[in-house]
């Protein structure tokens, strides 16, 4: 009777590495998708979640497929989206961007948190756009319809800007 050594025998190694690298992957699978910290163990979108996805639904296509903003986000146009940002938007978005501004608490649907990056990048440039000029009605933000469009390309560019700035403290 011949012995193999499992130890020596490079196929015997082989197959033993390639079934520890499955299960290890099998039990990464089974972590990430039980893990304590789900976004939302119950199945239930928030509802803020839910206005969002339905005010996206209502955005025009020639909005939703815009990746990038017309206007060059310069010095000028940045410190223009600022000035707009925290004269119209900050009392409820919070002068960080936080979603925690001081209107924020007394809101039924809490605004939008712009540091949050998974969770802006729902809407696209096109979209945010659309938004600061149409407003969501089901999360209480307004319409800004007497911003001029480099107004509102202005504040996308600010809102872009902040998530940098907050990506590169952290």
């Amino acid at each position: 009777m011949m012995k193999i050594n499992l130890v020596s025998d490079p196929v015997s190694r082989s197959v033993i590495a390639i079934l520890i690298l499955l299960l290890l992957i099998a039990l990464s699978s089974f972590a990430f998708a039980h893990g304590k910290k789900a976004h939302n163990p119950d199945g239930k979108k928030s509802e803020h979640m839910q206005a969002m996805m339905a005010a996206k639904k209502d955005i025009p296509e020639e909005y939703r497929i815009m990746d990038r903003t017309p206007l060059m986000p310069t010095d000028d146009s940045l410190q223009q989206g600022e000035k707009f940002y925290l004269q119209n938007c900050s009392v409820c978005h919070g002068e960080k961007g936080d979603g925690k501004g001081p209107a924020a608490s007394a809101m039924k649907t809490q605004p939008a948190n712009f540091l949050e990056t998974k969770h802006s990048a729902i809407y696209g440039p096109g979209e945010k756009y659309w938004i600061i000029a149409n407003g969501i009605k089901k999360t209480g933000m307004p319409a800004f319809t007497q911003f001029a469009p480099t107004q509102r390309w202005s504040l996308v560019n600010y809102i872009y800007r902040l998530q940098k700035d907050s990506a590169e403290t952290q």
